[in-house]
């Protein structure tokens, strides 16, 4: 990897930092510090936990210690099979807990969460956070004209093509950021089968994601700048939509993508991911929750003054708490 040096240093950082300020260090440099963590967290707030809901939600917040340290472990042992299923549970991890908050929007804003899925061609996502039933969406935000144009592709949805498009030409008209354009136009690129302009959406999108603000930490900036996996998931996407359109893509040519990783991708006939890292049996819940079939994004209508649609977390919660508790 690219910059696998770079991510180690800058983790490192992080951690010393956060020694310097509070006497301790996070995240964990060692599976020693990682499993400390993860005991005194199981110790404080779930060892008494009744089943429910907010065991769930507990349970998914300790998940989120092994997401940057997933990545630290396997930079320094690597392996492209690894890397795969580092960015499954991570992805898996941030995924449900994104799934399960409240936004002020609809399903749509999971959308830079389910880019990181598909890095690690984990596309049963697509069904369970952009079910086919659901209307399109408004398209007030480069994620809701972007789920649109991705469920059009998806679904085979020509009937809703025109509507999907002429709301994305709307939102490109208007003050966006980089980033935002050319997703939007990637996908628009996808629909018109246009190899060329996904192409140069692919390169302008690694240089605007190391301008992006992913933390309000410049340190953390810094350690998810080091590999863009939501741009190798813009990429595959296109794989599972027009295979023959996607041969004629060009990876892009940047240091925060991994153009060894798709070589493997390929030549391991794009594996999906499974889990990197399996809990004490202690904390099993956790393992049941990764291993639990997907809740099916659903929307609402919570407020009697308002006709805006939006994401129902509670039955989100609520189902994924019941798929977990079946196989225990």
């Amino acid at each position: 990897m690219k910059n696998a040096n770079e991510f180690l240093k800058v983790y490192e950082e992080i951690a010393e930092e956060c020694f310097r300020k509070w006497g301790y260090y996070y995240p964990p440099r060692t599976w020693d510090e990682f499993n400390s963590w993860d005991y005194n967290f199981f110790e404080k707030y779930l060892k008494d936990k009744e089943n429910g809901v907010k065991k769930t939600q507990s349970y998914i917040h300790l998940a989120e210690n092994m997401n940057y340290f997933g990545f630290y472990n396997l930079y320094q042992n690597f392996d492209f099979d690894n890397l795969n299923n580092v960015l499954f549970q991570s992805s898996r991890q941030s995924l449900l807990n994104k799934g399960m908050l409240a936004s002020g929007t609809d399903h749509c804003n999971v959308l830079f969460n389910t880019l990181n899925s598909f890095s690690c061609n984990d596309f049963t996502v697509i069904n369970h956070f952009f079910p086919k039933e659901l209307p399109q969406s408004k398209g007030k935000f480069y994620t809701e004209v972007s789920v649109n144009l991705l469920k059009v592709l998806y679904y085979k949805q020509k009937q809703f093509g025109n509507e999907a498009v002429e709301k994305a030409n709307k939102f490109l008209s208007k003050k966006i950021t980089a980033w935002e354009k050319f997703v939007v136009l990637y996908f628009k690129a996808l629909i018109d089968q246009n190899a060329g302009e996904a192409s140069i959406c692919l390169q302008e999108l690694c240089t605007s994601y190391q301008k992006m603000e992913h933390s309000v930490s410049k340190l953390h900036n810094k350690l998810a700048k080091c590999f863009a996996y939501e741009i190798h998931g813009l990429y595959r996407f296109a794989m599972i939509v027009d295979k023959e359109l996607f041969v004629k893509i060009k990876q892009p040519m940047h240091h925060s993508f991994s153009n060894e990783f798709e070589t493997w991708q390929k030549e391991n006939n794009y594996p999906r991911g499974k889990l990197f890292y399996k809990y004490p049996v202690k904390m099993d819940y956790m393992n049941k929750i990764f291993e639990a079939e997907l809740p099916t994004v659903a929307l609402h209508k919570p407020y009697a003054n308002k006709n805006n649609l939006y994401k129902d977390v509670d039955k989100f919660i609520q189902e994924l708490t019941e798929n977990a508790t079946k196989i225990l």
